[in-house]
């Protein structure tokens, strides 16, 4: 049944450091084939998560407004802007400029053009220059004058109209 000759035959010395070379062969290209499909299952992901983000920078379409809601942010900004203005100085230098002699009737400042136009009523034209004098020596107002005046009799009691403007100091 067996060939006696085969027990004569040398056996191969390297048959077990083939076979072993072989294993690591095959496990090493294992090991590099799961890690290449890690690798790729993670580019995926940086792509996916690069994509996410590009999404997220772009800028969201923003609806236009209707002409309804411009003229409410505009009325919101008109408001906002008469709060935030400063009237102490403009109110404190009117009262430490005040005189007796003088009526004012009506108070019409230009917040944006910084410019104040103040009417009203003197006893006389004195007094009128007297007031204008003393409203240019306040830190709040700058270039006072006197835009016109004209004599106005009511009974018998004779008035100075007038109007001065002034502009604003910050």
């Amino acid at each position: 049944m067996s060939d006696p000759a085969h027990y004569l035959k040398p056996r191969n010395r390297h048959r077990l450091p083939v076979w072993g070379l072989a294993a690591v062969l095959t496990l090493g290209a294992a090991w590099l084939g799961r890690e290449a499909l890690l690798q790729g299952e993670r580019q995926e992901e940086a792509q996916q998560q690069a994509e996410r983000l590009r999404a997220g920078l772009r800028p969201k379409p923003v609806p236009k407004p209707s002409r309804s809601e411009l003229d409410i942010q505009r009325r919101w900004a008109a408001l906002q802007s008469e709060r935030a203005f400063d009237w102490y100085p403009i109110f404190n230098a009117l009262e430490q400029a005040s005189s007796d002699d003088i009526e004012l009737l009506e108070f019409a400042p230009d917040k944006g053009g910084k410019r104040l136009v103040l009417r009203g009523e003197a006893r006389d034209v004195a007094a009128l220059l007297s007031y204008a004098e003393s409203l240019a020596e306040q830190p709040a107002f700058g270039q006072v004058y006197l835009s016109h005046h004209k004599g106005k009799a009511s009974g018998s009691l004779q008035t100075v109209t007038f109007e001065i403007r002034t502009s604003l100091n910050e």
